[in-house]
């Protein structure tokens, strides 16, 4: 049987984080507190860091969504049109 994957709730990860950053605990102290590998904090830190910096720049985190709602819709339409052409085709062809 395999080893399974231990997760982190995005609070836990941040509280870590944030542990780090404000020098309460070195990236050592907390990995042996929390009983997570060193590498997994570094990517939480970048990740975390990488997030404010875009936020800061006016990056808004809704929006990403909201053009990916966009194209989703957009793409529902091409292909409720091409489903329409096809039924228009077989009718005329009598299929």
């Amino acid at each position: 049987m395999g080893k399974q994957r231990k997760t982190w709730s995005p609070e836990l990860k941040e509280q870590i984080v944030l542990a780090v950053l404000s020098g309460e605990r070195t990236i050592a102290e907390a990995a042996r507190e929390y009983e997570v590998s060193e590498s997994l904090i570094h990517t939480w830190r970048a990740q975390f860091l990488e997030a404010g910096r875009a936020r800061l720049q006016g990056a808004r985190p809704d929006a990403a969504q909201k053009k990916l709602e966009k194209e989703v819709q957009q793409l529902k339409a091409i292909i409720a049109d091409k489903e329409l052409s096809l039924y228009i085709a077989k009718k005329i062809r009598g299929l």
